[in-house]
């Protein structure tokens, strides 16, 4: 009972939820920034959410923000649980520290929170719901479950048939996009897009767009360098520098992810060191193992599959006219999802980070924001892009990105990142697709069937 106590002190004074590190970081922040990825109408259900994304993106603090806001609505602190499962061994224990708060709180009829932090480091952990649930039910229970990687807890929760309470009842914390980025840090421009992939539409705004394009730019400048993690955003703000230490917590904690898991860092510094080395570039999983030390490719998929459902890399599949969908069979593109990721990473491959060409990170971005925008199952990782691809002819001519909504809507978009544009640099796209958008340094025009957007006014748009 001690420990329950201490890791939920607002039973005693909810007026102690003020003194909760997370809460106490956040207020030594300038900027705050709470996602709304739970209403006020979800917490009243009787239901298992899912919260997923990767470590250090915030997930504990939501958490954290969600009990001081039921605290403040004078929700009775008792029913309010909360717990760290990162020392909780197995399915077992998990249940035994459930039950011996139950047990205090069992008589009241009122709705009660659950909320398991980490609970993706306990071995069998959906047993333990699968067993609360069918022992205790849900009536007036709301759990919410966090965990770093998507494998574990979509794996888990697919385990649970008829015992979520709800429909779609997972949710993934991201970092922040560009555009939550700069309304977040002081630009927040009047300008909606209803359609990303409606080139008339785009056409009509370039004029606005041109007002903000030097206000746009300084900023993606720095979204660039510290990302959309909230730690970083304040610290670069703070001291205009991501520091070492912040960079080395951060290397730690994907190391101690890969290593849970019982995975070699050896290994996969190899294969950062690889995907490091072919960004923008297609390449096979068989080349990508050679490159990442001679592993087999089944290794090298293994510990892709281990990036990816920790939401630190993505990879495009070919994209094939005829099917309008992607060939697996193919090469792959593969990126990091957020700008910080190449800092950590080129620190841990000890390479200078200056030697990323900017040109290859506003690539990725557009990959990334791209995938936020019309990837609906991003809470099971980065393994099931289903809707965003890259295109090759046979004669090797290729597309940065294919966005695939239906057969009606195939939009492909090329970044030309760079002081001059000619038509010559967007001839694939009219040649293969008769239309598309070309993402520039920092060039507006149109024509008929194809225009051409800088990047910060395109990242804002998504």
């Amino acid at each position: 009972m001690e420990e329950l106590l201490f890791q939920n002190p607002w039973w005693e004074n909810k007026k102690n939820i003020e003194n909760d590190v997370n809460i106490n970081k956040l207020k030594k922040n300038k900027y705050i920034y709470k996602p709304q990825l739970f209403k006020p109408a979800d917490l009243r259900k009787d239901a298992v959410y899912t919260l997923r994304g990767a470590r250090q993106v915030g997930k504990t603090t939501l958490v954290k923000l969600i009990i001081k806001d039921l605290l403040g609505k004078n929700i009775t602190p008792r029913y309010i649980f909360y717990y760290s499962m990162n020392l909780v061994k197995n399915d077992k224990e998990m249940f035994e520290i459930f039950v011996s708060w139950y047990q205090t709180v069992k008589e009241s009829s009122n709705r009660k929170y659950v909320f398991f932090d980490e609970a993706t480091f306990v071995k069998d952990w959906e047993k333990s719901i699968k067993h609360i649930v069918d022992i205790f039910g849900l009536k007036n229970m709301t759990f919410i479950l966090t965990g770093s990687s998507a494998i574990d807890l979509r794996r888990g929760s697919e385990r649970l048939p008829g015992r979520r309470g709800v429909a779609n009842p997972d949710k993934v914390l991201l970092p922040l996009s560009f555009r939550e980025f700069c309304n977040l840090t002081g630009l927040k421009i009047n300008i909606d897009l209803a359609d990303i992939t409606n080139i008339n539409l785009i056409s009509k705004k370039l004029p606005e767009l041109k007002i903000y394009f030097n206000e746009l730019s300084l900023y993606l400048d720095k979204y660039l360098i510290c990302g959309g993690f909230l730690e970083q955003i304040n610290s670069y703000y703070k001291n205009n520098s991501i520091s070492r230490e912040t960079v080395e917590r951060y290397i730690s904690v994907i190391f101690s992810e890969i290593e849970k898991i019982n995975k070699s860092r050896v290994i996969s510094k190899n294969v950062f060191f690889a995907i490091m080395d072919s960004l923008s570039s297609t390449i096979s999983w068989n080349k990508l193992a050679k490159k990442s030390g001679n592993i087999s490719t089944n290794t090298l998929i293994d510990y892709i599959m281990v990036f990816l459902d920790s939401f630190t890399t993505y990879y495009l599949e070919h994209f094939d006219k005829n099917k309008l969908r992607g060939n697996p069979a193919k090469e792959k593109k593969l990126y990091f999802f957020d700008p910080f990721y190449y800092y950590i990473i080129s620190t841990i491959i000890n390479l200078s980070y200056e030697k990323i060409k900017k040109s290859t990170l506003i690539e990725s971005l557009v990959g990334a924001q791209l995938i936020r925008s019309f990837e609906q199952d991003i809470y099971q990782g980065f393994s099931n892009i289903e809707k965003i691809f890259y295109w090759k002819s046979v004669k090797g001519k290729e597309i940065d990105f294919i966005i695939s909504k239906d057969k009606k809507s195939i939009i492909p978009i090329e970044v030309k990142y760079q002081n001059i544009i000619s038509p010559i640099d967007y001839i694939t796209i009219k040649k293969a697709f008769k239309k598309g958008i070309v993402v520039s340094k920092n060039i507006f025009f149109s024509e008929r069937d194809v225009v051409i957007i800088p990047a910060c006014c395109f990242l804002y748009l998504i």
